[in-house]
């Protein structure tokens, strides 16, 4: 079975905080957890910023000690450590110094004079990678099929929610009966469909991503419909 994010992510480098949140059924406050605590991954676009990369270790006296590798002009995207990504995300806007770095090392933004240091980021300017994006959708499906199997499941068990037949009922929704006015309609009957069948229903944040590609796919046939 094709992944929810599906055919529609496949030309798009990045994917802006809201249409992330949105696609994840999350809020702001939300994904500054998920930031803060490293499980999701914020970017930006820099024009061209001077950067020393490194590594470095405490020392016995217990001060850092850097030793610098190289000098570059970054330009394009780059990655935001969680600490920068938090405070883009509550406060609005933040002031950064360094860049994310692998453990052990980092990566320094240089100053070129006094009125040039650290880099301005606005909250608007953030979002993840198509990369990023996809690997923690994938892992919280495959959490999402995990935590919902019976208790004392075996590891062939099969998971909590059919969703190839929930995905069937969408698109049959779709087909029979034409485009939903909203993505809302949409999840309210699969979930209505999933009450009826006598099991648990699924979350709405799950919803989403589970049938994101199909209202991706069909979804714009409802502002012709109502045109």
């Amino acid at each position: 079975m094709e992944d929810a994010l599906g055919k529609a992510m496949k030309k798009k480098v990045f994917y802006h905080i809201d249409e992330v949140c949105e696609r994840l059924g999350l809020s702001l406050l939300d994904m500054s957890v998920l930031v803060s605590e490293g499980k999701i991954k914020l970017c930006t676009a820099v024009p061209g910023l001077l950067v020393e990369e490194g590594l470095y270790e405490p020392g016995p006296d217990g001060c850092e000690h850097w030793t610098l590798i190289d000098r570059s002009y970054v330009r394009g995207l780059i990655d935001l450590r969680p600490e920068d990504a938090w405070h883009v995300l509550r406060a609005g806007s933040q002031l950064i110094h360094h860049l994310d770095a692998a453990e052990g090392c980092y990566r320094r933004i240089i100053s070129r004079g006094e009125e040039d240091r650290g880099f301005a980021i606005a909250r608007e300017d953030v979002g993840v990678r198509h990369e990023e994006l996809r690997r923690y959708s994938l892992l919280e499906d495959s959490l999402d099929e995990i935590v919902h199997q019976p208790k004392g499941s075996g590891r062939g068990s099969l998971p909590r929610y059919d969703w190839e037949a929930a995905r069937l009922e969408a698109c049959a929704r779709i087909y029979f009966e034409g485009v939903p006015e909203s993505y809302g309609a949409l999840i309210r009957h699969v979930q209505a469909w999933f009450a009826e069948k006598g099991g648990k229903v699924p979350d709405e944040s799950t919803m989403k991503r589970r049938l994101r590609d199909i209202w991706d796919r069909f979804g714009p046939n409802a502002a012709q419909q109502a045109a």
